[in-house]
């Protein structure tokens, strides 16, 4: 090859490779963390035509006896027989029952409350017995007593944690980041107490009062699966459509096993 053949060679693969630089970084560089778009913020729901859920829980049949709680061991603690919160039947109607919106509210987003959901101890008890609270939102623990206690929740998706709690001392706050129902809370010290958490994605829920009454407001107008989840009789469903501006009815009936 001649020396002008070899210069000529040499200046094409020179602007060859120049080009292939300005071609390569002409493209647009990616990254893994790129920043994502936000995510839109949850929408309200429109109060104006927002229904509601109302019903009655109901017990058919002999209730279960379960034996009065013995409190004796703890000096502080009442030291008459004390009837257990397992099953509050008053005239034929059931309380402590968790009822919520199970499925139907789709890919609709709910922020937290602030304002803490509140678990008390008052005499060597849980109060409430049954406490529904929102995924996020702080759990406030309380300790009206005169004694120690052991605060203990038993969560299956969530954190556990174990703390003792100074007789009205400060109090314990936390927050469960998944959702899950019927989470058990108990005292070490105190194997009587119980308590249940149910923690939801959203603010659709409630818990049948001592005449088994429920009601579940501002709901949007649609169809919904409704759940109601007793301690002891478990789970029940049902289907329920709520038009906008009404107040649909929902009744639950459970029977001893």
């Amino acid at each position: 090859m001649t020396l002008k053949k070899s210069i000529y060679l040499l200046f094409a693969l020179t602007f060859l490779c120049i080009g292939c630089s300005k071609s390569e970084k002409s493209q647009p560089e990616t990254s893994n963390n790129a920043p994502r778009p936000a995510a839109s913020a949850p929408a309200p729901v429109d109060k104006s035509t927002a229904g509601s859920i109302a019903g009655v829980v109901v017990f058919k049949g002999s209730p279960t006896k379960f034996p009065t709680i013995d409190m004796t061991q703890d000096p502080t603690c009442p030291t008459d027989p004390q009837t257990p919160d397992v099953m509050l039947i008053n005239k034929g109607k059931l309380a402590n029952v968790f009822v919520y919106v199970k499925d139907g509210l789709g890919s609709m987003a709910f922020p937290p409350p602030t304002q803490p959901a509140v678990l008390d101890q008052k005499g060597c008890r849980y109060a409430p017995h049954v406490l529904g609270m929102m995924v996020g939102q702080p759990l406030k623990v309380l300790n009206s007593d005169l004694t120690e206690h052991n605060v203990h929740p038993m969560p299956r998706n969530n954190e556990t944690w174990n703390e003792s709690q100074m007789p009205r001392g400060n109090p314990i706050t936390k927050t469960f980041q998944h959702s899950e129902t019927m989470m058990p809370v108990q005292c070490n010290q105190h194997p009587w107490m119980k308590a249940y958490l149910s923690v939801l994605p959203h603010p659709y829920f409630a818990v049948s009062a001592q005449d088994g009454s429920f009601q579940i407001m501002d709901l949007p107008p649609g169809e919904y699966t409704l759940a109601a989840v007793h301690e002891k009789f478990g789970e029940q469903t049902m289907k329920v459509k709520v038009g906008a501006k009404e107040t649909a009815k929902a009744n639950f009936s459970f029977a001893a096993q």
